[in-house]
């Protein structure tokens, strides 16, 4: 069995970094073209998740919205995730001056965000799975600000290995599973870091509860104002928009503070609403940028939420 699995890996290895040598050929524009194309003729024959995008855009947008509105915002944000990747393979060549050229924004957000972090002595960048949210994490490191981030490692110990020397160029990611990561996130805000989280996704367990796209007690994770009170930094709300296939807007939100006065939990509910609020906004203007094929659909009740609900 070990060898099989050995042999399996190293198949999904090899194809990853054949993957990479084929992208990294060519412009990410002539990339992002052709897999433009290849998506319009899928969702032309048949559309990957129909009923789930259907329910989910509807459940947010309203039943009345036209099903080919919905079939635009399935198909870009399909294209949005899959442009992600391509540019994660080129993330290597992406400096600061090419971030320059191809990140709208660079200069203002870089001297906005360190001139908090040095104000306040670190900050926890809150963003939505909008735009390409992986290049924050490398705009953070060409504007020499050091960042942090929870992820779960990959099954393939040659995947991961891969892909923590990638992340290593842009921030360091920890394994959530750890709880030793937590103690290291905390120093290192506090030592005048930066701490990435997306936190526009349903906690699996009973978290903060808060408003979500008018459905009252959604619950989002603890992670935004935990940090940051923790820490006693703010939260800066960090947006990516994606102009085209190699072009992007960066926009920084005003800072959140926590307050160390305040009831933990009350501080949270509102901390969290308050960045939620923001997010929010900025889906309804442009749901097509938001990944909404998530397996924890922010909006799914919690397993016992549904049988309290059964029950009673």
């Amino acid at each position: 069995m070990k060898s099989r699995n050995t042999f399996r890996n190293w198949v999904e290895y090899a194809t990853l970094r054949s993957v990479q040598a084929l992208v990294t050929a060519f412009p990410i524009r002539w990339v992002g073209g052709a897999l433009r194309g290849v998506l319009y003729v899928v969702f032309g024959l048949f559309w990957p998740l129909k009923s789930e995008t259907v329910s989910r855009v509807r459940e947010v947008f309203g039943q009345e919205t036209p099903i080919g509105r919905i079939r635009f915002i399935a198909r870009r944000s399909v294209w949005n995730l899959m442009m992600n990747f391509v540019e994660l393979f080129h993330a290597g060549r992406m400096d600061l001056d090419y971030l320059r050229t191809h990140l709208e924004g660079t200069d203002k957000a870089r001297a906005k965000l360190r001139a908090i972090i040095d104000k306040y002595g670190g900050a926890v960048i809150a963003l939505p799975h909008m735009g390409n949210w992986d290049l924050a994490g490398v705009a953070c490191s060409r504007f020499g600000i050091p960042l942090m981030a929870l992820a779960r490692a990959q099954n393939n110990p040659y995947v991961e290995a891969w892909m923590q020397r990638n992340r290593l160029e842009n921030f360091e990611a920890l394994d959530r599973r750890h709880t030793s990561a937590f103690v290291r996130i905390v120093h290192h805000l506090k030592g005048g870091g930066a701490f990435a989280i997306l936190p526009d996704v349903r906690h699996n367990k009973p978290a903060v509860p808060v408003t979500v796209f008018g459905k009252p007690d959604v619950q989002l994770g603890k992670g935004v104002s935990k940090f940051a009170r923790m820490a006693n930094v703010p939260i800066v709300p960090f947006f990516m928009e994606r102009l085209d296939a190699d072009h992007h807007r960066l926009h920084l939100g005003e800072p959140i503070f926590p307050d160390l006065e305040a009831d933990a939990d009350a501080d949270a509910v509102r901390i969290t609403q308050q960045v939620w609020d923001l997010f929010e906004a900025k889906i309804r203007e442009q749901p097509e940028q938001w990944f909404w094929f998530n397996r924890r659909w922010i909006l799914t009740p919690l397993y016992t939420q549904t049988r309290h609900k059964h029950g009673s």
